[in-house]
């Protein structure tokens, strides 16, 4: 029986990961270590590709404006309280089809989760930015920030 000593593979493991992070730096297409944080628009009618975050005031001036709003929280936070009229993520291929059967995907979206540290708003906004949508506009401070301003809820 053939056996390779622990730290042969340690060292083995090691020199992959050194080897794979440099390769990575180098490429023009390399993968990012951090996750690059979403920055708050200052003017969210110029909005168009990547997901910008917008502040509570922008958010309920969207609202008011009858924009989609989606939460992207599980169905059971859904189910006991949401922005009114807000749509339950689900799965990724219904809401697509949900949208585009409203609306063009280079009309706005607002994503929004619980609160500013939750990242499901965020992720369900790249998944749709991937899918083609370019008006995608995150609401960071969430469920809570909005429930909390007294704005209109379900």
């Amino acid at each position: 029986m053939f056996r390779v000593p622990l730290n042969q593979m340690l060292a083995l493991i090691l020199v992959s990961f050194v080897v794979g992070i440099i390769s990575n730096s180098i490429r023009s297409d390399g993968i990012s270590i951090f996750a690059k944080e979403i920055e708050v628009s200052e003017n969210i009618d110029d909005v168009f590709g990547e997901p910008v975050a917008i502040t509570l005031s922008q958010a309920k001036r969207l609202f008011d404006q009858g924009v989609v709003f989606v939460d992207a929280r599980d169905d059971e936070y859904f189910a006991n309280g949401h922005i009114k009229n807000a749509w339950n993520s689900g799965f990724l291929m219904e809401l697509m089809f949900k949208l585009d059967s409203l609306q063009s995907r280079n009309d706005p979206v607002v994503v929004y989760c619980s609160e500013d540290e939750c990242g499901s708003s965020e992720e369900l906004a790249y998944d749709l930015y991937n899918e083609g949508f370019n008006k995608l506009l995150v609401f960071k401070g969430g469920w809570i920030e909005w429930k909390k301003a007294g704005y209109p809820i379900e």
